[in-house]
Formats: structure tokens, C-alpha cells, sequence
């Protein structure tokens, strides 16, 4: 230990008096989880003079600022050592799984750039969410739901248009194979059983078994909830018939202008382009925390505007900022990457950034994107 104290600090090893303020040890532990893991050994001076630590319990302060300061939560690797005749804690910290993590009290993510932690550039950051490694609740498999509550047409034409798979398999194991091959589906005990992906995707009837997979639509007279409603619709089926249906009521709910230009020339004017509500709606469906039951897609249109409402919070630590500059996470990889296939958004990642880029060039307002306590609201402006 006093070797690695006489190296200095650098990329992996941060020094700290026992004194130093919470968000600033908060600080070091975030830069290290965002990069390659390191130790902040506490009771060590920046010029590496051992002055020790006087109380045990700053180990237990170590591990709560890990747990309460850090978004999300760490658990450090601590022990003490003596060097010198004094005690300093050695706190390791790992490589973070589940990056980007940032101070909670300022919201600010670090990265380590030598022996300084810094705020990372726009480009880091976005590399930062895109590394996050997390296991993904779409590949669970559903309970009680077997190969035979999947579309096999559908499953069929995915494979062969998309994947470019020929569906004249050999054996109806080599079938099952390729599904689990493509997470669609899982196998338990030598069983074969949709996953929620799988079911969402090309079920027969997913509601059967994920309520949470419908969506609602309800278009209203004025502004709010209050007023009277004018449609309501639920929808329900595969990903394409549940995409389809919302289209489909939106543009028979919303009105479309037309305006004259110089000589004989027109120009439809759509008060919720197709093009935007294709992108939004596809990224409602891939997005949303299908862990949450009770709870379902919603498109709300109301006189003077149009809301789009996801169960569940950002994903990760992703936040609206990070989204309208391009930050992409997908809580649901594998159902994003099928709507893809079918053409719904068109290219991963970049939603939002190309919506309102079209906003802009129609000289209209913006997207407003709200995270609620329990769901992500975007509303679409109809002026």
C-alpha cells in the first residue's frame, strides 16, 4: 500500500482526507464506476501525506454515500490498512454495470481522465449510456404461455422478409432454435416458452397473459379530461395491429388543412404529421416498462394537442435532456429493432432528435417530453 500511495493519483487511485465533503467523495466513486474501476484510499492528503483516519466509522459513511449519493447505487469493496502507523480505508469501486452513474444531489455525471475526475462531453456521455450493460425484462419468459400462442404466420413472414431465414426448416426443433436464437423464445428445463418480446411481437392474443400490452385511445372535445369524449378505443393483438389501430384512429381524429400557394399549387397540412406520430408511437411501444401491470399505452388527443403517455419511468439513468440530444437506451432492444424491421422508426436511437427537426421545419412548436412519477408523457402541439 505505501508503493501505490508513492505512485500518486492517477487513472485508478484518488486520495481523500476523512473530512472531505459527501458529494465530493460522491464524486471520485461516480468517475471510477463510469470507467474502469479504481480506489479512493480516505485519509490520504492530495500531495499523498498519510494522515490516517480517527474514527471506524467513517467505513459505514463510505458505504452509505455509495448507496444515497450515487445514481444508481453502488456497493463498494472496503477494508482498512495500516501505512505508517496510521489507518486510512481502502475503498474499491468497480466497474459499474449499470453506467452512467451521477451524483444525486447536482445530477452531474464524471468520467476519469487521468488522475482528475471531469464532466464527460456530449460524446461521452452518450457512449456512457450506450455501454450500459442491463438485463432486460423483454427475454423473461411469460408464465403459463406456450409456442403455440405465437402468430406462426406472422412468424414466418418476420423470419423470411427481415431475417432472410427460409421457414422450410428440417425440423420443427430447428424452428424453435432460430426463435430462441432471437430471444423470442425461452427454454426452461428443455421447454420452449414465449418470452414477453416473443408474445408482445407475434402473439396470438398477448393480452391473455400481458394485460399491460394494450394500448387506449380516447379523443376528447376541449382541452383536458374533463371534457366530453368524442372516441374512445382499445387495441390489442400483434405489435403491427396495435401500431396500425392507434395510426388509424389518430388521423381520423385530427384534421388536415389545405393551403394554397402561388398558381394552382396546394399544400396539405397535417395538424399531427404521420411521420412524427409513427416515430412517437413506436417509441412508446418499445420503450415502456412492460414490468408494470395495470398500466398500458395511451393516446390522448385533445383540441390543442395530442399526448402520447408510457408506464414507468427513463430507463437506467437516462434523462429528457440526454434523450433530445441524441442519448439512446433501449429498455426493450429486441422489440425496437422489430419495429424497425417493419419500418415504423427509421433509424435506432435518433426519435426525438428527428421530430423536432421536422417541428422546426413546419415552423411549429417543439416536442414537450414531461417524466411524471409514474409515466413518460410527450405531447405533441397542434399549432
Amino acid at each position: 500500500m505505501k508503493d501505490l500511495i508513492l505512485m500518486g493519483e492517477s487513472s485508478t487511485i484518488e486520495f481523500k482526507t476523512e473530512d472531505a465533503h459527501n458529494d465530493g467523495i460522491a464524486k471520485e466513486v461516480v468517475a471510477f464506476a463510469n470507467f474502469l474501476g479504481g480506489k479512493v484510499l480516505v485519509g490520504v492528503g492530495d500531495d499523498g501525506k498519510v494522515l490516517g483516519v480517527s474514527d471506524r466509522k467513517i467505513e459505514q459513511r463510505i458505504v452509505q454515500i455509495c448507496r444515497n449519493n450515487i445514481i444508481p447505487s453502488l456497493i463498494p469493496q472496503v477494508e482498512f490498512a495500516e501505512v505508517e502507523g496510521k489507518t486510512i480505508l481502502v475503498v474499491g469501486i468497480p466497474k459499474g454495470p449499470n453506467k452512467p452513474y451521477k451524483v444525486r444531489t447536482t445530477g452531474k455525471f464524471y468520467i476519469r481522465a487521468g488522475s482528475s475526475s471531469i464532466e464527460p462531453t456530449n460524446e461521452e456521455l452518450v457512449r456512457l449510456f450506450q455501454n450500459g450493460e442491463l438485463i432486460h425484462y423483454e427475454i423473461k419468459p411469460v408464465n403459463g404461455a406456450s409456442v403455440n400462442d405465437l402468430n406462426r404466420g406472422y412468424l414466418n413472414q418476420y423470419l423470411r422478409e427481415f431475417r432472410r431465414i427460409d421457414e422450410s426448416f428440417e425440423t420443427e426443433e430447428e424452428f424453435l432454435q432460430a426463435l430462441h436464437n432471437l430471444n423470442l423464445l425461452s427454454r426452461i428445463n428443455g421447454e420452449y416458452a414465449p418470452t414477453i418480446a416473443g408474445m408482445i411481437l407475434f402473439g396470438n392474443d398477448p393480452k391473455k397473459f400481458l394485460p399491460q400490452s394494450i394500448a387506449q385511445a380516447v379523443c376528447f372535445r376541449g382541452e383536458d379530461e374533463s371534457n366530453d369524449i368524442i372516441e374512445m378505443k382499445e387495441f390489442s393483438g400483434s405489435i403491427t395491429e396495435v401500431m396500425e389501430g392507434l395510426l388509424r384512429f389518430a388521423e381520423r381524429n385530427s384534421r388536415t388543412e389545405v393551403d394554397f400557394q402561388t398558381g394552382i399549387k396546394r399544400k396539405d397540412l397535417e395538424q399531427y404529421p404521420a411521420t412524427i406520430l409513427r416515430e412517437l408511437i413506436a417509441n412508446a411501444i418499445a420503450h415502456r416498462d412492460y414490468s408494470v401491470w395495470g398500466a398500458c399505452n395511451r393516446l390522448y388527443i385533445f383540441a390543442d394537442r395530442l399526448e402520447i403517455r408510457s408506464p414507468g419511468r427513463l430507463p437506467n439513468t437516462m434523462t429528457i435532456e440526454g434523450m433530445k440530444m441524441g442519448v439512446s437506451y433501449h429498455r426493450n432492444p429486441i422489440i425496437m429493432q422489430t419495429l424497425k424491421d417493419y419500418g415504423y422508426v427509421e433509424k435506432i436511437g435518433r426519435g426525438i432528435i428527428r421530430c423536432n427537426r421536422k417541428l422546426r421545419d413546419l415552423e411549429r412548436r417543439e416536442l414537450e417530453i414531461l417524466d411524471l412519477e409514474a409515466e413518460i408523457r410527450v405531447v405533441l402541439y397542434a399549432e
